[in-house]
């Protein structure tokens, strides 16, 4: 059956159609590479190969640049922003084509010192560190001037857009709002006037809670659950049970409890879909952008296991081949989850 659903703070609409997952074409993700890293910049070692590191977390008494280290973050060598103050070009102001000098900050959290495993397989210590890391650069990067907001995001596979098997997570900090921030924001503003509430987040979280029927696990620090209107196939939202509009306020004990749960979600994943690529995407406003504070920070699993074709690009929807509620259920399973 195919059913039209809407996103309650975005108000785009996707098509869940379960029977098209069916298709005989569709792109199957590749599996990781197990290949020796012959030439990895980023295995220990190698560090005169990246950028100088900007962040470590290392042994004690570990040099600067040097091996030693368990997390190290540095500049992208490939940057998608620049470190260049944002100002107008004049050369197209007045005609209708706006430009902005493309600042902002580009940093590449490098996971592990070795090339393998991935982040569903490291230790639970590892993943904490990794968390905390991240924690720290959204926090350093929300401090600079001009950054209106961060994201954090780890390409995992083929058809993630990832172009290294090392493990790894970026941070891209933007002046003003990304767009899909923005986007939530406006619409979690709406939401928040239409229905009366202090938290948009959490009043969805609540009605995701109540039908049980989307949600994979809940602890007393997050709710896992498949999106009502979830755009891709097997698409998770972790959302934090305590208010907070910035990834940057995450305390030790949310990191732990994160570290303890992410990995096996993943593999969970991995059990259901063998060799799926996939994103992780977090977003974090800074404090003085417009709604920041009314914010919930999560963090979102995307599935990547169907291309889009000409209907999704030309017509704006996003079609989904297997319904949230489904998904669910399978990564229960494989998370060995009973509601």
């Amino acid at each position: 059956m195919t059913e039209f659903r809407r996103d309650p703070i975005t108000d785009r609409w996707v098509i869940v159609v379960p029977g098209r997952a069916a298709r005989p074409n569709e792109h199957a993700a590749g599996a990781p590479s197990t290949a020796a890293a012959v030439d990895c910049p980023f295995c220990e070692g190698n560090e005169t190969r990246t950028p100088p590191e900007v962040a470590a977390l290392g042994a004690p008494g570990r040099l600067e640049n040097g091996p030693g280290w368990y997390v190290r973050t540095i500049p992208n060598r490939f940057p998608t922003v620049l470190e260049a103050p944002p100002e107008p070009d004049p050369a197209t102001a007045g005609q209708g084509f706006e430009t902005r000098r493309g600042f902002g900050y580009h940093e590449v959290v490098i996971e592990s010192p070795a090339h393998s495993p991935l982040l569903p397989f490291l230790p639970v210590e590892q993943v904490t560190r990794v968390l905390r890391m991240c924690r720290d650069r959204v926090r350093a990067l929300s401090e600079r001037d001009g950054v209106g907001s961060v994201t954090l995001f780890e390409n995992t596979g083929p058809e993630s857009g990832g172009s290294l098997w090392h493990p790894h997570s970026q941070l891209v900090a933007t002046a003003g709002l990304s767009p899909a921030l923005a986007e939530e924001l406006a619409g979690a503003d709406r939401y928040r006037r239409q229905r009366g509430v202090p938290c948009a987040f959490e009043d969805i979280a609540g009605f995701e809670r109540a039908a049980r029927a989307r949600v994979l696990f809940e602890t007393p620090e997050f709710l896992a659950y498949a999106p009502f209107a979830s755009a891709y196939p097997y698409e998770v939202r972790l959302h934090p049970i305590r208010h907070a509009p910035s990834y940057a306020h995450a305390t030790e004990r949310e990191l732990e409890a994160l570290a303890d749960r992410l990995p096996g979600l993943l593999r969970a994943l991995l059990t259901v879909i063998p060799g799926a690529s996939y994103n992780l995407v977090l977003q974090s406003p800074v404090g003085a952008s417009p709604g920041a504070r009314e914010y919930h920070w999560h963090l979102d699993l995307y599935p990547r296991l169907v291309r889009p074709d000409g209907f999704d690009l030309g017509s704006g929807f996003h079609v989904n081949t297997v319904s949230p509620e489904g998904a669910a259920e399978l990564l229960r399973a494989a998370l060995g989850a009973k509601l």
